[in-house]
């Protein structure tokens, strides 16, 4: 069974911010979730808690853009890796989950820890190209790098 992991893609952290090809970004991750929708894959999404971003607050919810579903998992996590300290294991276990995709923000940070703890828990890992960005001043460059890390780790990149 699949599994989409849609990570991180709240308001406080993609409104402004300055998002490297933000409309494509929103773009490709709202194709994929349609994917996984008419396959009737699991789609987890994924929460960071930090500082003054906590449930409630302002900011904390998904940005606007992405597609939501109803009913579907949440997981929260303060950690950079999705699957440290959060339950998104025993989530992915109970749906016999062997092949996860990841997109969301941010590329070098959660999205590039969050596909090494697949790849750590033995998962078939893909990371969607275009399904992530980020705000660094070379942000190209930093995909680009994360993505050759990531592959060297048997991390597909796939479209």
């Amino acid at each position: 069974m699949k599994a989409l992991l849609v990570v991180d893609i709240q308001t406080r952290f993609i409104k402004g911010s300055g998002a490297y090809e933000e409309e494509r970004f929103i773009k490709t991750v709202n194709r994929t979730i349609n994917t996984f929708r008419k396959n009737k894959d699991l789609i987890v999404y994924v929460h960071h808690i930090k500082g003054d971003v906590a449930p409630g607050t302002p900011g904390w919810e998904f940005d606007e853009r992405v597609l939501m579903d109803n009913g579907v998992p949440l997981v929260w996590k303060t950690k950079g890796n999705a699957f440290d300290g959060t339950n998104l294991k025993s989530i992915l276990d109970k749906h016999d989950i062997d092949d996860v995709t990841v997109c969301g923000l941010v590329t070098q940070n959660c999205i590039r820890s969050t596909c090494i703890g697949c790849v750590e828990e033995k998962y078939k890992t893909h990371l969607i190209k275009y399904g992530t960005t980020n705000w660094t001043k070379h942000p190209q460059k930093t995909i680009d790098e994360v993505e050759a890390e990531l592959k060297e780790l048997g991390v597909n990149i796939s479209n």
